[in-house]
């Protein structure tokens, strides 16, 4: 399967135009706390994926790449967080993993 470049461009910029993208983040290292204004900015600061970052905010998973990340405390960490803890909840697999 051939993608074509600037359809997955699009693509990328429409993913990353969404608002939960653009909400303050912390991420806890090792050493020290620091604040991002985004999750993208935190990303060109520490290589680390956008996405990997949003699902560590939620709790969906505990790190990422040794980084404890959080939401800075607001209405949007309640929305995300509590949509998530409700998804969790209400999933139930019919079917295997592999079919």
């Amino acid at each position: 399967m051939i993608r074509d470049p600037a359809i997955t461009k699009e693509r990328m910029q429409k993913k990353y135009a969404q608002r939960k993208y653009h909400l303050p983040v912390i991420g806890h290292f090792s050493d020290r706390s620091v604040r991002f204004s985004s999750i993208l900015e935190a990303s060109q600061a520490t290589n680390i994926h956008p996405t990997l970052i949003f699902e560590a905010c939620i709790g969906k998973i505990f790190k990422a790449k040794s980084t404890h990340w959080e939401y800075e405390k607001g209405n949007h960490y309640l929305k995300y967080k509590a949509f998530y803890i409700r998804t969790q909840a209400t999933y139930t697999r019919r079917v295997g993993f592999n079919g």
